[in-house]
């Protein structure tokens, strides 16, 4: 009797039950493999933030007090565009203070302090929207030149020229000259502070934080949430809208709105810390350590530790 030749292979069947456990095991590990890149991500973002807080350090050491938050020279209010005298537009911000002490020196070498700030992009809402650019040309082969430690691997990147942190100014306008405002910040207009200012503690004390992702807002503190053209934190151009600073509250109808993280509430979220990261931001302490902020923090606290002489009993666990 002729033996009959059996061929082994998956049936139809099978065949589907492999691809669909395949495609399972993708759609589970998908999810890890983005996290673990994120999570990379914000190791780099607060690696930025350690190398920034040590050049701040490093400056005071030499210098005897940290930099301004920005620059506003006598000589140049006069021909400065400016609102109702209280926001001097073009003025220098501080990462170009820090730059010799984080290995810029040929590019610090390139500012003209003597004259206007320079970028290419001012940002949306920021009394240039619509002139680009704005400054003094004489600056503008360093107002191009950012480098990448200014920049949050996380952040979405609307702009080359536009930086992902600033500097502690506690609320308002701490780029104004209004005196209402009540800083307390480590930061402001033409600052000299020293570390044995900081009252609160370093260890208790805000100094640098993430200030990305500009380009959300609410008109208004109300409707959809809108996406300008460009973000509002060019590399050291500062003009309004709190360029180059982190604060907790803004002043607005004549009181203080709190800005908690990530906030898309109020209407100048852009002043606000905001960052690419999931469920907070990153931020570096006047003792030079860095700290990963959760977005749900008590924001009595949280507002505490922007203030360097509050006497606030709050600490950051």
């Amino acid at each position: 009797m002729k033996k009959i030749k059996t061929q082994n292979g998956f049936t139809l069947v099978e065949l589907l039950v492999v691809i669909a456990i395949i495609a399972l095991l993708i759609s589970l590990l998908i999810p890890a493999v983005q996290a673990a890149r994120e999570a990379a991500r914000r190791m780099q973002c607060a690696n930025n933030l350690k190398q920034l807080a040590l050049a701040m350090n490093v400056y005071h050491e030499s210098m005897k007090s940290l930099p301004p938050g920005n620059l506003v020279l006598e000589e140049l209010k006069e021909r400065a565009c400016h609102i109702e005298g209280l926001v001097y537009c073009g003025s220098i911000g501080w990462p170009v203070f820090i730059l010799p002490y984080m290995e810029q020196m040929p590019l610090y070498d390139k500012v003209d302090f003597e004259t206007f700030a320079y970028t290419p992009e001012p940002g949306d809402n920021s009394y240039h929207s619509e002139d680009a650019p704005a400054g003094d040309p004489k600056n503008r082969e360093a107002g191009e030149t950012v480098p990448t430690v200014f920049s949050c691997p996380s952040a979405l990147r609307l702009s080359p020229y536009h930086k992902d942190y600033g500097v502690n100014g506690d609320r308002s306008c701490p780029e104004s000259s209004e005196p209402k405002n009540n800083h307390d910040g480590v930061f402001h207009v033409n600052s000299d502070i020293r570390f044995s200012d900081v009252k609160d503690g370093l260890s208790n004390t805000f100094l640098l934080l993430e200030t990305s992702r500009h380009s959300w807002w609410r008109a208004n503190g109300d409707g959809e949430l809108l996406t300008t053209r460009v973000g509002s934190n060019p590399f050291f151009w500062v003009n309004t809208w709190g360029q180059g600073y982190a604060i907790c509250q803004y002043w607005a109808q004549e009181r203080h709105y709190p800005l908690s993280i990530n906030t898309i509430e109020r209407e100048a979220p852009s002043r606000g810390v905001r960052s690419g990261h999931l469920r907070g931001a990153n931020g570096a302490m006047c003792d030079g350590s860095v700290h990963f902020i959760n977005g749900k923090i008590n924001f009595e606290i949280y507002s505490g530790l922007f203030t360097k002489s509050g006497n606030e009993d709050v600490k950051l666990l």
